[in-house]
């Protein structure tokens, strides 16, 4: 890394090179696939909203809008006296995603179960760590129209297939449900009233949550936090008959599809739209950011955001994190041919390059003057199956040697593409 570099990116974000993009492209290919499957069609919001969208949907209790939020100035005609707070690079998406959804309704040009998958940038502006930076990559899925608890079982096996689909090692599906408007008021209050009791123990952030939005206690990574939230009221005891049936009903579709879910009572999620089912993925391979996906079931959020009454689930991976625990794979080679042309005159070479490539044949051609010595040691670099000598006595007929057999044949140009593609099916 250049020292005392004047021009050096912003703090928390990252640059991505061909090598380390060829493993995103991967992750986020596989994760295409299998959201296509189950009939999610992409969606692509702005990277900037409203900061009132985040506020209703979020929630103005949660540490990202309290906190992490990378405010845009607003100008022109979005200028006010709130102008530099207006406007916001988005944190997260399940909120655009609703916000698209109310906004250009759906729910009348297109009725019925909408399904969406979403890949792209997020920013919060945390303090960058290990697996966690300000500007990250999200891929994530939302269902929107369902109620039924089969689309909570949907969402989640898409999610696990896609996981356990990248070889990432020992992955733990946490599931909670946290109750319904009908049974966590309930809960909300054993809950404060436990923590009133314990807030000489409670670090200043959680002495303000334990009035004003309890549930967050759960989110606290101080160790004296969590110590004393070990032993919160259980929110499995609260649930109404409603909920227990289906989270119930949840448990049984997964356990048809071979996914078995740990109960864990103390997970609550950090945002406030949730309503029953709520999940997170988390690997034992990360230290402490060890969650790579979340999600759960949101049915008042599209309401609050002045929509129709919309039951909805979804759920988001970090890209970044998940890259940590991808297993180590040989490089894929950049070309699959390397021409070795010293020239002086390539640009016939240059011409029949092109239109191997326009066959879909991955080709390098360098065109600095250089030895057949100093080309084939490039040529082994990159990695390539073929080497392609051209002659300068004989430029319309080539040798084209296979690096991995040894085996060399000679060809006319319009050969190329069927020989090098043929023994790549």
């Amino acid at each position: 890394m250049k020292q005392n570099y004047p021009y050096r990116g912003v703090k928390g974000m990252k640059d991505v090179f061909p090598a380390e993009a060829r493993h995103y492209r991967r992750l986020e290919d596989r994760a295409r696939r299998l959201l296509e499957s189950c009939g999610c069609g992409e969606i692509r919001t702005p990277l900037v909203e409203h900061t009132v969208l985040f506020e209703r949907g979020v929630g103005q209790g949660t540490d990202i809008v309290n906190k992490e939020m990378f405010y845009v100035p607003a100008k022109d005609e979005e200028a006010g006296p709130d102008a530099l707070r207006r406007m916001v690079l988005r944190p997260e998406a399940t909120a655009s995603v609703a916000r698209a959804y109310v906004e250009n309704e759906i729910d009348k040009t297109a009725p019925g179960v909408q399904r969406y998958f979403y890949l792209g940038p997020m920013f919060r502006y945390e303090r960058p760590q290990k697996g966690r930076l300000r500007q990250f990559t999200q891929i994530g899925a939302e269902f929107l129209g369902s109620p039924s608890p089969g689309t909570d079982a949907e969402a989640i096996g898409v999610l696990w297939d896609f996981l356990q689909g990248l070889f990432l090692g020992d992955l733990t599906l946490l599931l909670n449900s946290v109750g319904c408007p009908a049974c966590r008021p309930d809960y909300l209050t054993a809950l404060q009233a436990f923590a009133r009791t314990r807030v000489a123990s409670l670090c200043e952030d959680c002495r303000a949550r334990a009035e004003k939005n309890p549930l967050r206690l759960f989110d606290c990574k101080q160790p004296g936090c969590r110590t004393v939230m070990a032993g919160a009221p259980n929110i499995q005891d609260h649930l109404c008959h409603d909920c227990r049936a289906h989270q119930a009903q949840v448990l049984d579709f997964l356990q048809r599809i071979g996914v078995t879910p740990h109960l864990e009572h103390r997970l609550m999620r950090g945002l406030d739209y949730y309503t029953r089912t709520v999940f997170e993925v988390v690997s034992q391979n990360l230290g402490a950011q060890n969650a790579v996906a979340a999600g759960g079931r949101y049915d008042n959020l599209i309401a609050e955001l002045e929509g129709p009454a919309t039951p909805a689930v979804g759920w988001s991976a970090g890209v970044e994190r998940l890259l940590e625990l991808l297993p180590e794979t040989a490089p894929e080679p950049w070309f699959d041919v390397f021409v070795v042309d010293p020239g002086p005159d390539l640009a016939a070479t240059f011409a029949q390059v092109t239109q191997l490539r326009r066959q879909g044949v991955r080709v390098g051609l360098e065109f600095e003057a250089r030895s057949v010595k100093a080309l084939m040691k490039r040529a082994d670099k990159t990695g390539a199956r073929f080497t392609l000598f051209v002659a300068a006595d004989h430029p319309a007929q080539v040798q084209l040697k296979d690096m991995t057999s040894g085996e060399q044949t000679g060809l006319a140009w319009d050969q190329v593409a069927v020989r090098v593609l043929g023994k790549h099916e």
